[in-house]
C-alpha cells in the first residue's frame, strides 16, 4: 500500500485518507451525513458525497445540522456523520454533542481544522479545537495532517471512531481533521483491506444466581414499575409486571403504554390523595430513563420504598439519590430472568386498583378532549396531535411543557415512535432533531413544541420546504415561557419583574416567520381545525394560540377532574 501512495501530492493523500475513512464507516453501517457548508471540510465532504450508500443533507446552520444528526441517531441507533468547517462553526455543534452524551445517542462529529502552520498566527477561522467538547464526547482524536506513513492506520481509525460512538456507553466521538490547501485531490482506491462489520453490544446477561438477589427483594412485595426510554421490550416488562402483580407507570417514550398492566395517567392519579394513601409501594423498580413528572419523583421518595434501577448504561438516573441498587445490564434480559424465577406475586388487588383507576382517568380525559366547546388548550393539542398519527409514525416532543402535556394527558403512545432530547432537557434543536428523525426513517413525523423552542430553532426551517420529508410542526404559542408560571417565581415576584425575567414575551408572528421559509401554515383555535390541518399532506407549521396564565388553571382542572372521577 505504501508504495502505491509514495510520491503522491499531499492533496491526493488527503483525498485517499478521507476515502478510506468514509469506506470504513460505511462498512460499519453508517448511512447518513449532515454537512454544514464550508471550505476547509472539502476533502471529507467530497469523499462522503462520492458514496451513494450515504444519504447527505446540507444545513445552512451548524446547530441545526447537529441536532438533525442527533435525530438520525435517536431514530436508528446508528451514528450520522456530522461535518463542518474550521473555527466557530465547530462551536455550534456543542449543544447537540452534550445532548448526545447525556441521552446516549451515537454521533460521529467531524470538525475540519487548519494545519499547524496556521495556528496562533492570526489566520482566519482558526481556533483551538482540541478537545473542544470536553468530557461530553466518548473519544477525541486528532490524527494530524494525513501522512502516507500512517496510511496503514486509517481503516483502524474509522473502526475505532465508530465503535466508540455505539459501544457500551453510546454517545459522540469527535474527530478533528486538519487539512492543507489545495483541498481537492484524487483518491487512490484502497478498498482491498475491507473488514467485516463488527457488532458492538452494550449489554450483558445475568445468571440465575445474580438474579436471585433481586428476586428476594421483589417477591411478595407491594411495588410499582416505572418504565422510561430504554426500558427494553414491552412484552418482557408486561410478563414481569404480571408475575409480580405490579402496575407499570409508563411514560410516553417507553413503548409500554399499551400493555395490560400499564398506567398512563399516573401523574394525575398520584395527585389524588384519596387514591394514593392506599397505594404506598414497598419496592420501586425503575427501568430506563426517568419520566418528566416531578410529582412522581416526590411520591416515590415520600413512600420510603426500596428503589432498584436497571439500565443498559453504566450511569444512572437518580436525581434524588434514593436508589439503593443500580443494575447495569440489558433490561429485557433482566425482566425475563426475574419473571422466570418469581414464585409469589403481591396482593392481586394492588395491580387491579391501579389499572381500574387509570381506565377511569383515560375515559374522562378522552371525553373532555372530545368536546369542542372550549378553546384549544396545550394538553388537548398534545392529545389530538398524538391521535392524528398512525402506527409506526414518529412523534418528537420538546422539553418544557410539551413533554409533560404528552406524558400526563396525551394518551397511549405505544404504537408510535416517540422521541425527545431529554438528556440535557434543553429546548434547543428540537425542529432539527425532528428533521433528522424524519430523514432517517422516511416516516411521517410530528414535532410538538412551544413558541420559545420554535424561535430557538427557527434557523432549521431554512430549506425545509425543499426536503423530502413529511413533518408537521405543531406550536403551542403563548408568547413566552409558559412553564415558569408553574414555579414559585410566579407567586413570589411582582408581575412586572416576572414578565421581564421569566414570561419573556417575544411578540413574534410565528406564522409569518414560517411563511417566509415557504412553508404551509395553519392557525387553529378548534379541535376540528387542528384535526383538519394535521391531515394535510406535506410539511407545514400549525400554530395554536394559548394563554400562559389560564394554562395553569386548565392543568389543575384536569387533575381535579381525574381525582373526582376516581373518588366517585
Amino acid at each position: 500500500m505504501l508504495e502505491r501512495l509514495d510520491g503522491l501530492p499531499f492533496e491526493d493523500v488527503q483525498a485517499s485518507f478521507c476515502a478510506v475513512i468514509v469506506d470504513g464507516w460505511i462498512s460499519q453501517g453508517v448511512r447518513h451525513a449532515m454537512i454544514a457548508p464550508g471550505s476547509r471540510s472539502t476533502p471529507l465532504a467530497l469523499a462522503i458525497v462520492a458514496r451513494t450508500e450515504i444519504h447527505v443533507e446540507v444545513f445552512h446552520d451548524e446547530r441545526s445540522a447537529a441536532f438533525a444528526a442527533l435525530g438520525v441517531g435517536l431514530a436508528t441507533g446508528q451514528p450520522a456523520v456530522l461535518l463542518c468547517t474550521s473555527g466557530t462553526a465547530a462551536a455550534h455543534f456543542h449543544a447537540a454533542v452534550i445532548e448526545s452524551s447525556l441521552s446516549h445517542v451515537p454521533l460521529l462529529v467531524v470538525t475540519a481544522d487548519r494545519p499547524p502552520e496556521l495556528k496562533d498566527v492570526g489566520a482566519p477561522q482558526t481556533i483551538d479545537q482540541t478537545k473542544l467538547y470536553g468530557d461530553a464526547v466518548r473519544w477525541f482524536h486528532d490524527p494530524g495532517i494525513a501522512d502516507i506513513v500512517a496510511s496503514g492506520s486509517w481503516r483502524s481509525l474509522a473502526r475505532q471512531s465508530y465503535a466508540s460512538t455505539v459501544g457500551v456507553n453510546p454517545g459522540s466521538v469527535h474527530l478533528n481533521l486538519p487539512f492543507r490547501e489545495p483541498l481537492t485531490g484524487k483518491a487512490i482506491d484502497l478498498s482491498s483491506e475491507r473488514l467485516p462489520r463488527t457488532q458492538i453490544l452494550g449489554s450483558i446477561g445475568l445468571s440465575d444466581s445474580e438474579l436471585q438477589h433481586a428476586v428476594a427483594l421483589f417477591e411478595s412485595q407491594k411495588g410499582v414499575i416505572i418504565a422510561g426510554r430504554g426500558c427494553g421490550d414491552a412484552s418482557a416488562i408486561s410478563d414481569l409486571a404480571e408475575s409480580l402483580g405490579w402496575p407499570v407507570l409508563a411514560d410516553s417514550r417507553s413503548g409500554c403504554q399499551g400493555i395490560p398492566e400499564s398506567v398512563v395517567h399516573f401523574d394525575s392519579l398520584i395527585r389524588c390523595q384519596a387514591f394514593i394513601e392506599h397505594q404506598v409501594p414497598e419496592v420501586v423498580l425503575r427501568i430506563g430513563e426517568s419520566p418528566s413528572s416531578k410529582v412522581l419523583s416526590q411520591y416515590v421518595t415520600k413512600s420510603g420504598a426500596l428503589q432498584v434501577h436497571v439500565s443498559a448504561f453504566e450511569n444512572t438516573f437518580d436525581a434524588d439519590s434514593q436508589v439503593s441498587m443500580h443494575i447495569s445490564c440489558d433490561p429485557t434480559t433482566f425482566c425475563r430472568g426475574i419473571s422466570r424465577l418469581i414464585k409469589a406475586a403481591s396482593d392481586p388487588n394492588h395491580l387491579s386498583q391501579w389499572v381500574s383507576a387509570d381506565q377511569k382517568a383515560r375515559a374522562i380525559i378522552t371525553k373532555e378532549f372530545a368536546s369542542s366547546k372550549n378553546a384549544l388548550s396545550a394538553p388537548q393539542v398534545a392529545f389530538v396531535s398524538r391521535a392524528s398519527l398512525s402506527t409506526g409514525d414518529n412523534l418528537f416532543v420538546s422539553s418544557s411543557m410539551p413533554v409533560r402535556d404528552l406524558e400526563w394527558f396525551g394518551g397511549d403512545c405505544s404504537s408510535l415512535q416517540v422521541f425527545s432530547n431529554r438528556g440535557a432537557n434543553g429546548i434547543d434543536g428540537v425542529i432539527a432533531s425532528a428533521i433528522g428523525v424524519a430523514i432517517a426513517t422516511r416516516q411521517k413525523t410530528l414535532v410538538l413544541l412551544g413558541d420559545v423552542a420554535f424561535l430557538h430553532d427557527s434557523s432549521s426551517l431554512t430549506a425545509l420546504a425543499d426536503r423530502d420529508v413529511d413533518l408537521k410542526i405543531v406550536v403551542t404559542d403563548n408568547d413566552g415561557g409558559g412553564i415558569f408560571h408553574y414555579l414559585p417565581q410566579a407567586e413570589i415576584v411582582s408581575e412586572q419583574v416576572f414578565e421581564k425575567l421569566f414570561g419573556t414575551p417575544h411578540q413574534t408572528d410565528l406564522v409569518r416567520l414560517a411563511q417566509a421559509h415557504r412553508l404551509a401554515t395553519f392557525d387553529c383555535d378548534s379541535v376540528e381545525q387542528l384535526q383538519k390541518s394535521l391531515s394535510t399532506a406535506g410539511s407545514c407549521v400549525i400554530r395554536v394560540r394559548t394563554d400562559r396564565v389560564s394554562e395553569v388553571a386548565i392543568h389543575q382542572q384536569l387533575h381535579e377532574l381525574v381525582s373526582s372521577t376516581i373518588v366517585a
